[in-house]
């Protein structure tokens, strides 16, 4: 299933949130977060709001150019989506398909390091 931009962003923002500086997260997680127009988030902040389109495109921009690096979320994604697939076949009582698929995943180092 394909996400939303803001609910990609909120992922990318969990795990790579730390790489922004405070006012970039800041900004993007009143964006994101809590849906705020530009105007609002610049109102509060005390900046213009062409101060807050900058910050947030830059820090999308960094939170994207770090995913296509590390594919942290694209994985994690991949490991939620299997692991629900093997929950499933086990509650239909299909215990070969749900092993099949662990070992697959084993296989793709998805759970591993």
């Amino acid at each position: 299933m394909e996400l939303t931009r803001t609910a990609q962003l909120a992922l990318l923002l969990d795990f790579y949130g730390a790489l922004l500086t405070d006012r970039q997260r800041d900004m993007l997680r009143l964006r994101v977060e809590e849906d705020l127009s530009l105007s609002e988030i610049a109102e509060g902040c005390g900046v213009s709001r062409q101060a807050v389109h900058d910050a947030l495109r830059k820090a999308e921009n960094t939170l994207d150019d770090t995913e296509r690096k590390l594919g942290a979320v694209r994985r994690y994604r991949a490991l939620r989506s299997d692991a629900k697939r093997a929950m499933d076949a086990l509650d239909a009582g299909d215990t070969a398909l749900a092993r099949r698929i662990l070992a697959d995943m084993q296989k793709e180092g998805v759970y591993g390091v």
